[in-house]
């Protein structure tokens, strides 16, 4: 049931330019009989976001924060390897709905041999560590990676994010560009630690799901999902380093690859037979300095 608060805000927030009615409306509100509303949990602070930002907003703001992490990550400097992670990437991309994908969505690749790596921005920017090629096995579990991005982002949860991390005010102030500043910051701050915000358990399963069903219509093998976990696993255990910004935000628990097996089962999903190794994939992966452990 919604709060009648909300429900008046979501009435009367028809126009084109539908946030700047709704912020204008919180902000009588938190002054107001619906004082309530001012101590928003931060699911609360999500659900206003999703109200505020509209897709053109969202990409206005993601092609910000992908500009300044361009210019603060180096981009890594070879066309074959960022025409072959799009692809992979937009062949993903292609198996979800169009009304949840009403902006281009675009892989980069940030040159980083000794990071595994990825992370998704508002507006369809999804950014791949180098070092994360080298840690896959084959093209599948890169696959499984940037499907996982993908349904992040056709789920709404990095526009959530930054709902959650900036608040109303100031996201409302940054869709009109009165707060430049914030967007270098905001984009040094996931340069810093490698993602916009940690995101929930809820955020991580529905991404899984999105992400295998992806995986398997687009021809990949969904168990490539688990396979990629244990390879987490395996790293954290050797050199956690490597791992630590990936697993900060996609851990590789046990529960986890059990929930992820268990889907793969109950949906029917392949067979879970090992993937070939492709000529394509190896000659991608020696290129970002090969396979990162040895088969």
């Amino acid at each position: 049931m919604f709060h009648p608060c909300l429900v008046h805000i979501w009435t009367r927030m028809s126009t084109r330019r539908h946030w700047i009615l709704g912020t204008a409306l919180l902000g009588l509100l938190l002054g107001s009989g619906c004082g309530t509303v001012a101590s928003t949990t931060r699911p609360a602070t999500q659900a206003f976001g999703e109200l505020i930002l509209s897709p053109e907003d969202e990409k206005k703001l993601g092609d910000q924060l992908a500009a300044e992490v361009k210019q603060k990550e180096k981009v890594l400097n070879d066309p074959q390897v960022q025409s072959y992670v799009n692809t992979v990437g937009q062949r993903l991309v292609a198996q979800s709905p169009k009304k949840e994908r009403p902006f281009p969505f675009d892989f980069t690749v940030i040159d980083a041999p000794d990071t595994v790596n990825a992370f998704a921005l508002p507006g369809g920017h999804i950014f791949v560590y180098s070092g994360l090629i080298r840690a896959a096995g084959n093209e599948d579990e890169l696959a499984a990676v940037l499907g996982h991005e993908t349904a992040h982002v056709t789920s709404g949860h990095p526009r959530q994010q930054l709902a959650s991390q900036v608040g109303l005010s100031t996201l409302s102030q940054l869709v009109l560009g009165k707060n430049p500043n914030l967007i270098a910051q905001l984009a040094s701050a996931i340069t810093a630690q490698g993602y916009l915000a940690a995101n929930s358990r809820e955020m991580e399963n529905e991404a899984d799901k999105r992400g295998l069903q992806y995986l398997d219509e687009a021809g990949y093998d969904p168990a490539a999902m688990p396979r990629f976990f244990g390879t987490l696993a395996k790293l954290e255990h050797s050199q956690p380093n490597i791992v630590s910004s990936f697993l900060a935000t996609h851990p590789a628990t046990p529960e986890r690859v059990k929930t992820v097996n268990a889907l793969i089962q109950s949906r029917g999903y392949g067979g879970g037979q090992e993937a070939i190794v492709s000529h394509d994939f190896q000659s991608i992966q020696a290129r970002v300095g090969g396979p990162m452990i040895s088969k």
